[in-house]
């Protein structure tokens, strides 16, 4: 189970990153847009943090997408 969800945080991470950078956005202007530090950003993109849906909603708010787009 620990694999799988591993694999999924990558994953989510990835289409993060791919989603801002797609929008011309850098980390720190998502740091900014929405108050999650650029090094949390970054683990997260990395597959390295287990996020809370708050921080979801918040990203795609800053990222100006539906929450589905990340999956």
């Amino acid at each position: 189970m620990e694999k799988q969800f591993q694999k999924k945080l990558k994953a989510f991470g990835s289409r993060l990153k791919t989603l801002r950078k797609a929008k011309g956005l850098s980390q720190l202007d998502i740091e900014i847009e929405c108050g999650i530090n650029r090094t949390e950003i970054s683990r997260i993109e990395n597959g390295q943090k287990n996020i809370e849906l708050y921080t979801v909603f918040k990203l795609a708010k800053a990222l100006e997408i539906e929450i589905r787009e990340f999956f």
